[in-house]
């Protein structure tokens, strides 16, 4: 895990993101109705390291990445990347900012034109921005299909030729084509076999220590998480409820979602199951159009209290470990033996 020096200049900072989408419907509605997506999210991506999000389906994480990507543009907030607040740049100027930032998506074959060669594929962005041409060009897709795992001998074949595995690692390869400093992986491997997510991910964990990547990996399987994250922020709801190192968050989550989380992970070893506490989520997920005050996760959340009903907990940071928590009243315990992916909480801290 990466040494990350608290007074280091993060490569990325977010602050106060926020995207809404309009679906009010019908012409003759007296108010608008937003989709909270987003709704207000601070953190920092180090230079070097591996920032995780994880969250259900529909807690915001993919489009907090489409927003720093500029794929989508942000209601409110700043993005600040290596010194330069996105937002504020023009379209010409942000197409020259994405030499530096590029996205690996969640599913290889929809992001692969199925109509281009293979070699087109990786060669369109060292195209786009006149970084080689010729023979040149040919020597760098030639490059950067060895540097991932794939023969060179490929190169005019199509995406329907390849397998999942094969296809994500083009993906990868046109996503290190310009030589970025940020490279945001959202859901890259939940498409793909269990046996080819692990291959996948210790190729991106060696392209991250050979050329000094920065990712930002999005995702919703926490034992993937777990294998490449140095930190990991919790989404729910369009909030992000915690930040913590893995270690800190797989053997002692502060936030009684995280716990909720963690209890759901299946245990591979029989002599284990059945020694773990399983924390069962009761009531079904609030409308992002309608989210209820105070806390949003207070509607299935048993150690809700009046104060979590009526006001908005902050994310706050613990001095000493740095560990981030949005909870009025954070749990706490160590982990069992038995359990190293849990720890058992639960209670209140006074």
């Amino acid at each position: 895990m990466k040494d990350l020096s608290r007074d280091e200049k993060p490569l990325l900072e977010v602050k106060g993101v926020k995207k809404y989408f309009d679906v009010t419907k019908g012409w003759f509605a007296r108010e608008k109705v937003y989709l909270r997506a987003v709704d207000g999210v601070d953190f920092k991506v180090y230079r070097g390291e591996t920032f995780g999000i994880v969250g259900e389906s529909g807690s915001g994480k993919s489009t907090t990445g489409n927003v720093v990507m500029r794929l989508l543009e942000a209601t409110e907030g700043e993005i600040w990347f290596d010194g330069v607040d996105l937002r504020t740049l023009t379209p010409e100027q942000m197409r020259e900012k994405r030499k530096d930032i590029q996205m690996v998506f969640q599913d290889p074959f929809s992001s692969l034109n199925p109509r281009m060669r293979v070699k087109d594929i990786i060669a369109e962005p060292l195209r786009a921005h006149r970084v080689a041409e010729g023979e040149r060009l040919d020597r760098r897709v030639a490059e950067l299909m060895d540097i991932v795992g794939l023969s060179p001998s490929f190169v005019n074949r199509y995406p329907h030729e390849f397998s999942g595995g094969q296809r994500q690692r083009i993906g990868i390869a046109r996503a290190l084509a310009l030589q970025p400093k940020l490279i945001v992986c959202d859901e890259a491997v939940s498409a793909l076999d269990v046996s080819i997510q692990s291959q996948i991910l210790n190729l991106l964990s060696e392209l991250q220590k050979e050329f000094h990547l920065t990712y930002m990996f999005i995702g919703h399987g926490l034992p993937a998480l777990k294998h490449i994250s140095d930190r990991i922020a919790v989404m729910y709801l369009g909030k992000i409820v915690e930040i913590a190192t893995k270690r800190q968050l797989f053997t002692e989550p502060r936030h009684p979602y995280t716990a909720a989380l963690l209890s759901s992970i299946p245990i591979s070893t029989p002599s284990m199951r059945g020694k773990r506490q399983r924390i069962i989520l009761e009531g079904e997920l609030p409308s992002p159009t309608n989210p209820p005050p105070g806390c949003k996760f207070h509607t299935r959340c048993s150690f809700a209290s009046d104060l979590c009903k009526s006001k908005e907990p902050s994310l706050e940071e613990e001095p000493s470990t740095g560990h981030q928590v949005a909870c009025h009243h954070p749990v706490t315990g160590k982990a069992a033996p038995e359990l190293p992916y849990i720890g058992t909480m639960l209670r209140k801290i006074p």
